[in-house]
């Protein structure tokens, strides 16, 4: 009897219009001849221009729609997240599907609370002397809503960072537009003086987290992502560069971005095992090595 009723669930399982995720990413790269990653496809649901798959987590025919869409704006235009989230709020008067199912602005204020408190711990406590009772506590919820939000310590860790991270960049973005104009080479200085303290004050969080993903394939795709945001921020950059004639028109700004990101990090590296008397003269052939690469 039980054998029956799990092979009529599959069934009907298999007779469900749609796809899981691998299975839609599969489709799509067969009908497009493009590939999409789980994280840029999480990164779309998350950031709402994507809408949540079905109750049972399957995705359909008007998710493939709506990513080909996206994936042309991105690769065809070069155009950013937040731009496609301005021109998808006009289109649908901020859109008539659900950013998130089941996420309420109030629920969105208290993740940011906990992300908040967790991060202030972490600095004064160190990772491994905060617990998860003593976040709790600090933002005043229950430790069974923590698990509603964080599937555990690990993964408030991450979104920790990426806060981080969001915040640094925003500041430097709002410092910028004060100069005024600014060319590209100042900009790319700008946020990487910025990134690097941000780096130096929070490497234990850093090494923390790298640590932490060993063997965990979910934790690695989060920090993929924290990539992929510095990348996505530094190609906004790239491209800005481009149009107003001050850079190489490199053909695929993307992997540069990356690269960008990789000599950053290697840099921080560097920067926090030498001498502090050591700092300028780093600093200044970075800044060499910056302006040669980019030149026209």
């Amino acid at each position: 009897m039980a054998r029956k009723a799990s092979q009529s669930a599959e069934k009907e399982k298999r007779s469900t219009p749609g796809w899981e995720m691998d299975d839609f990413l599969r489709v799509f790269q067969g009908r497009t001849g493009n590939a999409v990653t789980r994280n840029r496809l999480n990164r779309y649901l998350r950031e709402g221009l994507l809408f949540p798959p079905g109750k049972d987590g399957r995705f359909g025919e008007k998710h493939l729609e709506r990513l080909q869409m996206l994936e042309h704006l991105r690769s065809r235009y070069g155009m950013s997240m937040r731009d496609m989230a301005g021109i998808f709020g006009v289109l649908e008067g901020r859109s008539e599907e659900p950013v998130r199912e089941g996420v309420t602005e109030k629920g969105d204020d208290r993740r940011r609370k906990i992300i908040a408190n967790a991060a202030r711990l972490f600095a004064g406590k160190g990772y491994h002397g905060t617990t998860v009772d003593e976040i709790v506590q600090a933002t005043g919820i229950a430790k069974g809503t923590f698990y509603l939000y964080f599937e555990s310590k690990e993964d408030l860790l991450v979104e920790v960072i990426k806060n981080l991270i969001d915040e640094t960049l925003q500041g430097i973005d709002e410092k910028l537009r004060g100069r005024g104009r600014s060319d590209f080479v100042t900009r790319i200085e700008a946020k990487g003086e910025e990134l690097l303290g941000l780096y130096l004050e929070n490497s234990e969080l850093l090494y923390m987290m790298l640590g932490e993903s060993v063997g965990n394939e979910r934790l690695q795709e989060q920090i993929q992502e924290v990539y992929e945001r510095l990348a996505e921020r530094l190609e906004e950059d790239l491209q800005w560069g481009v149009r107003e004639g001050e850079i190489f028109p490199y053909q695929d700004l993307r992997t540069v971005a990356y690269a960008l990101v990789g000599m950053g990090q290697t840099v921080a590296v560097l920067v926090s095992a030498s001498d502090r008397e050591q700092l300028p003269r780093i600093r200044a052939t970075v800044d060499q090595l910056i302006r040669r690469i980019f030149s026209r």
